[in-house]
């Protein structure tokens, strides 16, 4: 189902709908997204995108943001620390994390995965659920660094908008609009918040193919499985049927992306999907497979659902250096994890 190959074909029982999008455009206007509903009267699809690391890397705005945070500290060294635990799942995690490292001295945090199970998981409730001290905390680094994070992403487009499309991370954007041409409905889920989500919609474009994109603050008291809910609500509101049974997660975390579909299905065990876990190179697919044999939480994700490893650069290019994210050359790029 990844590439369509297991798509039935367009024909007179089907047709298409067009539904305003969220999300605003550089002109101010909201698009609207065409959706094609099959013979069942559901569309092929519903594709969740995650954004950092999947779609695009931000490490222009993030470096200059995590720096006006903490100026204090080593710019490299801050900036590799905080992008290690981009794969938390929310941002309270994050920050709840980054506060313990510089601000509490607990430097044994720099390693995302000592953090979650040695702080995060005795501790979930408390930095997960508004109302408890350490979530309230993370929530006010959040605010601060979404609106830091705002202005740098405006600033860089006013000065240079061809940034943002250098950023984009080409392969996985050629499948968005794939999905887009086959009238699969799309929405983004993102651990950043809502101020500078706004601004990321514009200036990479995914207003125009992405119907809307659920931010930390859709997250607080858990991780993308309330996403995952808030965004099918919001869509059936708007009178689209959402086909529960066949889903794709894509983004570049097993665990917070990927794995956060599981969580979901706790509260709707109609939903079922696949997963597109975004890797950046061979190694990073050796890396990932160790994880898993060494991981029963990362082994049991793998188990329960159908997952694809997409290495980025393996993906084969055209004569003029673009890349070709075609079903047959598949096998070259697409690994099952």
């Amino acid at each position: 189902m990844i590439f369509g190959e297991n798509f039935e074909e367009s024909g007179e029982d089907h047709k298409w709908i067009l539904v305003p999008s969220e999300l605003e455009s550089i002109d101010g206007t909201k698009k609207e997204i065409k959706i094609e509903l099959m013979g069942d009267g559901f569309p092929r699809s519903l594709a969740f995108f995650d954004i950092d690391g999947t779609l695009a890397h931000l490490t222009a705005i993030h470096g200059k943001a995590i720096i006006e945070l903490f100026p204090d500290e080593d710019p490299k060294e801050l900036e590799e620390t905080y992008y290690k635990g981009f794969r938390l799942g929310n941002s309270f995690r994050e920050f709840d994390r980054m506060r313990g490292i510089y601000i509490d001295k607990k430097v044994e945090w720099k390693d995302p995965e000592f953090y979650f199970k040695n702080r995060f998981l005795p501790n979930e409730k408390e930095i997960d659920e508004p109302g408890h001290l350490s979530h309230n905390i993370a929530a006010g680094i959040l605010k601060e660094y979404g609106e830091i994070a705002g202005r740098a992403a405006e600033e860089l487009y006013q000065k240079n908008p061809s940034e943002f499309e250098k950023s984009n991370i080409q392969p996985i954007f050629i499948l968005a609009k794939m999905y887009a041409k086959l009238g699969i409905p799309m929405v983004g889920f993102t651990a950043n918040a809502k101020s500078f989500v706004e601004k990321l919609a514009k200036y990479l474009k995914l207003s125009e193919i992405f119907l809307d994109i659920a931010t930390d603050e859709t997250m607080a008291g858990g991780g993308k499985e309330l996403a995952i809910h808030h965004l099918i609500d919001k869509l059936e509101k708007k009178g689209i049927p959402v086909p529960k049974n066949r889903l794709i997660f894509v983004g570049d975390s097993l665990r917070g992306d990927i794995g956060s579909s599981l969580l979901a299905k706790n509260k709707d065990k109609e939903l079922h999907g696949q997963g597109i876990l975004v890797l950046k190179d061979k190694e990073a697919l050796i890396e990932i497979k160790k994880q898993i044999s060494a991981d029963k939480d990362l082994k049991k994700i793998t188990d329960s659902m159908d997952i694809h490893g997409f290495i980025v650069e393996s993906v084969p290019l055209d004569k003029d250096g673009g890349p070709m994210v075609l079903s047959a050359l598949r096998d070259k790029f697409l690994e099952k994890l």
